[in-house]
């Protein structure tokens, strides 16, 4: 008991450090292109952010070594546990299921509105690409429904830069 309880601990724990550094490095530079933009701002206070197309490439993972039997939760993760994009901006997420035929359906969901009409399954070795318009600033999760708890994520939409 004492080693599930401890592997569980260090895979949480793991889980959250990822999430943690992958913040960090969204952040540093968004910071750095604000002070930037806010320098843009004061010489020309009529420019307006035009959104951007952004991809994203995204894949089902496994957490190496996971005994999904003794933890009793599954061992998938997606590639990418953050995807950072501003208001305005045109969002492609390629997602790839490479699992072997046979194997495993995924999805990305998401509930939270206004991106709750995304609900896309992916079948082994099929790939689909899921676009929308990053209209609402905020942070949502994003999940594969077959795939909990481990397998979630989260969208990131930040307000424009300048």
């Amino acid at each position: 008991m004492l080693a599930t309880n401890t592997t569980t601990v260090i895979i949480l724990g793991m889980s959250i450090t990822a999430i943690a550094i992958a913040l960090f490095a969204i952040t540093v530079p968004f910071l750095t292109t604000q002070h930037e933009n806010n320098q843009n701002i004061q010489q020309n206070n009529t420019q307006q952010y035009v959104g951007k197309h952004k991809e994203f490439y995204l894949f089902d993972s496994e957490i190496p070594g996971f005994n999904e039997t003794e933890m009793g939760m599954p061992r998938d993760t997606y590639s990418m546990p953050v995807i950072a994009v501003f208001k305005g901006d045109q969002v492609a997420i390629h997602f790839f299921n490479i699992e072997e035929p046979g194997g495993d359906n995924h999805s990305f969901t998401i509930y939270d509105k206004p991106y709750n009409n995304i609900d896309v399954v992916v079948h082994p070795r099929e790939n689909k690409t899921i676009t929308f318009v990053a209209n609402t600033t905020g942070t949502f999760t994003y999940l594969c429904t077959f795939h909990q708890p481990t397998m979630r994520g989260l969208l990131i939409v930040q307000p424009p830069p300048y």
